[in-house]
């Protein structure tokens, strides 16, 4: 032990132990922070042992009497409460700890490890943290007793537990992760019962979506009638759900295209979420096979992270994106009038408010996105293709149709014809 002097030590332990009765658990977090290489059992016996000696020769040079020791013994147990009872021949009722109540013990983690360990196995977690739950009552009666001795170096009883049998999870071949555990195992102090947490798996990949009226979730009418035949969420949740034994298998993607758009060139990057995965460990390229798909596919690169999911959702979804789209107009049109538009729409400011197709579900709101060029292909003389890189968030569809005026400026504006979008597809996302 540093700083304080032994003798420091002993005359501390001997002043709490006046006020409450402590166990070698309890009595020895108040010095968790001396001494290396024990536990706080061993610490709190080893102190004790040591006011045993202190008090023997103070009984004996006069500087405390017997009402004094038995008070002492019946806070402490033994070894001061034997001493006790060879001075005197007098049997000491031993007073429970003031803060477990004498529930802590080696046995009692030995018994919580085994349990712990049953429930990581059983869902194949190997990596693991253990957490606890105290209740108030136990929290106060520890700050009252390190408050009452003015110790700086004592320690928790939540983390003495979660030390503890985490020490004797390992010794079943489990491994603690402070950063990413699988799975964080529960104590409950009171109950002393268990009950496990599972992290999620986050898997990093791109979707493709090769056919139209695809919906990214389940859409389905009040009366729970669905209004798209397969969706995203379907898809991930087909493929993955079992091989997993998951609760449920959810995407987050970096935005998302029309229910009749499709995706496809470089793909949408996503995160995937599997909640609550009893099965762990499957391999990448196994799951590759299970996300190929003729009108859906995706790819999983690895492991990802909540904080990929919070860029996607953000920054990502921000990024410049190309699409084609299909469109028609109501009348006749030739390829000046086409390059007309190409020239207008370079750097070109748009501004939108929220479409009136989604007013009903977004409030109403003046947005500003870029269009950076526009490049197009006649078909026929009303009809033609056009690709569009622009930033993200903007909406193509009202881009082209000016959505009552919403929108502006719009192809149909720069045109002086209504122009309608037949169909529309992404093409690239970009990525960083």
């Amino acid at each position: 032990m540093s700083g304080e002097s032994l003798y420091d030590i002993i005359l501390t332990a001997q002043k709490i132990l006046e006020q409450y009765p402590l166990c070698d658990h309890c009595l020895g977090r108040q010095f968790a922070k001396k001494g290396m290489e024990m536990t706080n059992k061993e610490r709190g016996h080893a102190i004790k042992v040591f006011l045993n000696m202190k008090l023997y020769d103070d009984y004996h040079n006069g500087k405390i009497n017997r009402e004094y020791l038995r008070s002492l013994a019946t806070n402490s147990g033994k070894p001061v409460s034997s001493l006790y009872e060879k001075l005197f021949g007098e049997k000491i009722a031993e007073a429970p700890c003031y803060i477990c109540g004498g529930k802590i013990n080696e046995k009692l983690y030995d018994e919580l490890a085994m349990k712990a360990t049953a429930l990581l196995k059983k869902v194949n977690v190997y990596k693991f943290l253990v957490g606890v739950s105290v209740p108030q009552d136990i929290v106060l009666r520890e700050i009252e007793v390190s408050s009452f001795s003015g110790l700086e170096y004592s320690e928790s009883i939540k983390n003495e537990i979660k030390r503890e049998v985490g020490k004797r999870i390992m010794h079943y071949g489990l491994e603690p992760d402070f950063d990413k555990p699988e799975a964080v195992v529960i104590i409950d102090y009171e109950t002393l019962g268990l009950r496990l947490e599972i992290n999620p798996l986050l898997f990093e990949g791109k979707y493709w979506k090769r056919g139209r009226n695809i919906s990214h979730t389940i859409w389905t009418t009040r009366d729970s009638v669905k209004l798209y035949p397969y969706s995203l969420q379907e898809f991930f949740n087909d493929r993955l759900k079992e091989i997993f034994d998951a609760e449920e298998v959810v995407i987050h993607a970096s935005g998302r295209e029309d229910v009749d758009a499709r995706m496809l060139g470089t793909g949408r990057p996503l995160v995937i979420e599997i909640k609550n995965p009893r099965f762990r460990y499957v391999d990448l390229d196994l799951l590759n096979e299970l996300l190929k798909g003729t009108l859906i596919e995706a790819v999983i690169h690895g492991e990802s992270s909540r904080s990929r999911i919070a860029y996607l959702k953000g920054e990502a979804s921000k990024k410049k994106k190309l699409y084609k789209v299909l469109i028609m107009t109501e009348n006749p049109i030739n390829r000046q009038e086409l390059d007309e538009i190409e020239k207008y729409f370079t750097n070109r400011e748009i501004k939108q408010l929220t479409p009136l197709r989604i007013l009903r579900r977004k409030k109403e709101h003046l947005r500003r996105r870029k269009v950076y060029f526009v490049k197009t292909r006649q078909l026929v003389d009303n009809m033609f293709e056009a690709l569009i890189y622009c930033d993200g968030g903007l909406y193509v569809k009202e881009l082209v149709h000016g959505d009552q005026g919403r929108t502006t400026p719009s192809i149909s504006d720069v045109l002086g014809v209504q122009a309608y979008p037949l169909e529309l597809d992404v093409l690239v996302v970009e990525q960083e």
